[in-house]
């Protein structure tokens, strides 16, 4: 698991303080169940904290780029993602987000982060929208120089 650990403690001493932060923070591999994500690029942070009652508002930017596979042509290629992060981080533990608590005066935006860039990725990845894909006859990628091959006749017996 990522970790981007950010301590709160000054900014919670006084209600509606702000502060701007802007960094980038490397990220290793995400490992799923159904795959490995990995980043092309460092995360770029551009966030505000906000202190309210009893927590911290993160507001701000968030950006990378994962490396996908393209589901028609299998090669790989660069997916940008880029969101709008918007998270209240609280003293008190909440039922089912114990990853947006503030813990010894630290935030750690490192699981809501990974969970953004997971659901970012779509369920078919395209290389673009014109992938073509492989030809199921010679197995090569289909492009403006593939040629059509004759029309195979199949046995229909088989």
């Amino acid at each position: 698991m990522n970790n981007v650990v950010i301590d709160v403690s000054g900014l919670m001493e006084e209600i509606g303080s702000e502060r701007h932060l802007s960094f980038e923070k490397e990220f290793l591999p995400i490992e799923t169940e159904a795959t490995k994500i990995e980043f092309v690029e460092p995360i770029k942070f551009d966030i505000s904290l906000i202190s309210a009652k009893g927590g911290v508002r993160v507001k701000g930017h968030i950006k990378s780029a994962l490396k996908l596979v393209c589901s028609r042509c299998l090669n790989e290629f660069s997916f940008p993602v880029d969101w709008q992060i918007d998270e209240v981080f609280t003293t008190e533990e909440i039922k089912g987000e114990e990853s947006l608590t503030i813990r010894n005066g630290a935030i750690d935006l490192g699981p809501p982060v990974e969970e953004e860039f997971v659901l970012a990725i779509p369920i078919k990845p395209l290389c673009s929208e014109a992938c073509q894909g492989i030809c199921p006859i010679c197995g090569q990628i289909i492009t403006g120089k593939h040629k059509p091959h004759e029309e195979v006749k199949i046995d229909a017996r088989l």
